[in-house]
């Protein structure tokens, strides 16, 4: 059977499937880096709805797998705030295929794109060309989870 790959902007109808590749790709994808305290808390940090902002501004995107999400990317000029792939289609270039969508969106105003990376995939940001600036914590939502990651940068002038 052929695999059908659509890359999509998201819709409100998504939610829900965008929610269950969060927590499905923190809870399995995360855990060789992660205590299960900080995965038990960070997976259930975000409501569902919270993504409604993202679909709404056009900012975030899915690719579907034979009709299901398998992961999604939300990008904004100068940043790629959340990309999150799905356990069960890590390692098939669903990642790659949406960063790159990402940079290229993040950089239609701006020539630089950060992103703060989990540990876990800081070495896959690193193989598309980001760089490392610092180490810190995830600055975005609400929560009080101090959740560390890795700060990198995206250049487009750098040849």
């Amino acid at each position: 059977m052929e695999t059908s790959l659509i890359v999509r902007q998201g819709k409100p109808e998504d939610i829900y499937e965008i929610s269950d590749i969060y927590k499905d790709s923190i809870r399995e994808l995360c855990k060789g880096e992660y205590s299960q305290e900080i995965i038990s808390l960070w997976e259930n940090s975000i409501a569902p709805e919270s993504r409604l902002k993202s679909i709404d501004s056009g900012s975030l995107w899915v690719v579907e797998i034979n009709g299901d999400i398998g992961g999604y990317l939300v990008s904004v000029p100068g940043e790629l705030v959340a990309l999150f792939i799905g356990s069960a289609y890590s390692g098939l270039g669903i990642g790659r295929k949406l960063c790159e969508l990402g940079i290229r969106l993040a950089t239609k105003d701006s020539p630089v794109v950060t992103i703060e990376s989990t540990l876990t995939a800081a070495p896959f940001y690193e193989k598309i060309g980001f760089t490392k600036t610092s180490s810190g914590f995830f600055s975005h939502g609400n929560s009080q989870i101090k959740i560390p990651i890795v700060n990198m940068v995206y250049d487009t002038t750098r040849t």
